[in-house]
């Protein structure tokens, strides 16, 4: 699968933007911004119609602002970051910006993907729930090439994987593959219950990539859409009871068909709420 790298950089600004002790960090933006878009393997970079990203609230905190790009490689991100004028701003960033209240997240995406700051919200909320993985990482690492692509039901890849686990002739609605260095090794599905509630009824993460947290990663893909969807309550089955409790679910008493397995619980999670942590 052809993949660009994301990267989101968040930060606390000492002042606020109008304030005249962060004018000179405003006046530097456009600087800063066109020589990233002239960087070779720059592809795209998060802006309102004022040409940089500093009026778009992300949080609720006006002092933290943004800056969320796409890039060919990682080498093309590091070349940019750490040379020419953005290095010598970065350096000045004790200036503007309160000490330490820098984070950030970078993740592989599908080339035809572009993230919103959804997605990049839940990369940061996945490294502070669970630490740094393929799915989201920080500048300065190295790790495999994870892609989370959202796909149609009948995808071979997942239905191949799905096999193993009894077979695949189940009902479901929304599926994610996972590919790790352009090989599928993870997929994650759930089916429509009503109109309000899901039930995640198939994750399967191929033996050559578990401890990668891949499995998470496909538990947070999947409440994301759910979310887009409109629904309200995700359900599943599972031994791993406090595993998932980590990630926000609770024993729940529904009566769903067909019945848990032996020694399996049903666990729920409401997605009403406004999402800030997995867990």
């Amino acid at each position: 699968m052809d993949r660009r790298l994301a990267q989101l950089n968040v930060a606390t600004l000492l002042h606020p933007i109008d304030d005249p002790r962060t004018a000179e960090f405003v006046d530097a933006l456009p600087l800063v911004n066109g020589a990233g878009e002239k960087s070779p393997g720059y592809v795209w970079r998060l802006q309102s119609d004022s040409g940089d990203a500093t009026d778009i609230r992300v949080f609720d905190d006006p002092l933290v602002i943004v800056n969320l790009t796409v890039w060919e490689s990682l080498d093309a991100l590091k070349a940019f970051a750490y040379r020419g004028v953005h290095r010598n701003f970065f350096r000045r960033r004790a200036d503007w910006f309160v000490a330490g209240s820098s984070r950030t997240a970078l993740w592989w995406l599908p080339a035809a993907v572009l993230p919103s700051t959804d997605d990049a919200k839940r990369r940061l909320d996945f490294i502070a729930a669970v630490g740094v993985s393929p799915y989201a990482f920080e500048m300065g690492q190295q790790h495999r090439a994870l892609v989370i692509e959202h796909v149609n039901v009948d995808d071979e890849r997942a239905r191949a994987m799905f096999r193993q686990l009894n077979g695949d002739a189940v009902v479901i609605d929304r599926l994610a593959v996972a590919e790790l260095d352009d090989e599928a090794v993870a997929c994650g599905a759930y089916r429509l219950l009503d109109d309000t509630t899901a039930e995640i009824s198939r994750m399967y993460v191929a033996q050559p990539a578990r401890g990668l947290r891949i499995g998470a990663a496909l538990i947070a893909e999947l409440e994301a859409v759910a979310r887009r969807d409109g629904l309200q309550r995700l359900l599943l089955q599972t031994s791993a009871v406090d595993l998932y409790e980590k990630f926000g679910y609770r024993r729940s008493a529904v009566d769903v068909e067909p019945a848990p397995a032996e020694k399996s619980t049903w666990m729920e999670k409401s997605l009403s709420a406004e999402p800030s942590r997995l867990a």
